[in-house]
């Protein structure tokens, strides 16, 4: 090889080296920009991590102050009803001290009755009525069958005594009223 040729060879080679070179270079941005990507994707989610730290606690928060307010709202949420029937209450007394300064027995009736109309007033005027029960239809949703009793006279499943009367607070049953029902005797012809 002469020294032209040798040289010809000398820079193909350098110029591939710098191909080379240059491709093993090219990368080099290629992971920058990677890089760059998973930091950004790390700074987001660190971001999100933060935000979900600061939302839980947020929501924990809540709870605690909703659990405190609806403790606090079961704790006070008869004060009406208390306030009105401590003037039931107050009637009351006064009723027993002018009991015992009079003889009057029927103004000591008269007394009890606007006692009993102020009280049942006040719980009526609280969602509370009683269950209809004598002469109606027997309805489990509202009655308690004690006893039954065999007749001919009305219908049956009717109720024919009230042993204890049963109420409702706005709507909803909370004392079954307790009853005796009435039962048709069973003809002979069924046999």
């Amino acid at each position: 090889m002469n020294k032209e040729e040798k040289q010809i060879k000398e820079e193909d080679i350098e110029s591939s080296a710098d191909e080379v070179t240059e491709e093993i270079k090219a990368p080099e941005p290629e992971e920058k920009s990677i890089q760059k990507e998973v930091d950004i994707t790390n700074k987001q989610l660190q971001e999100e991590k933060d935000r979900y730290l600061r939302l839980n606690a947020d929501f924990e928060n809540l709870r605690k102050q909703t659990i405190k307010e609806k403790n606090e709202f079961v704790k006070f949420a008869n004060e009406k009803l208390i306030l009105e029937l401590v003037d039931v209450w107050e009637s009351l007394e006064r009723g027993i001290e002018n009991a015992k300064k009079t003889n009057d027995k029927d103004r000591l009736i008269e007394g009890m009755e606007l006692v009993y109309k102020q009280f049942k007033s006040v719980l009526e005027k609280n969602g509370l009525a009683p269950i209809k029960a004598l002469g109606e239809k027997f309805d489990h949703y509202k009655h308690e069958a004690m006893m039954q009793t065999i007749t001919d006279e009305c219908d049956e499943d009717t109720i024919l005594e009230e042993f204890t009367r049963g109420y409702m607070l706005n709507n909803k049953v909370i004392r079954y009223s307790k009853v005796r029902v009435s039962k048709k005797k069973e003809s002979d012809d069924k046999l």
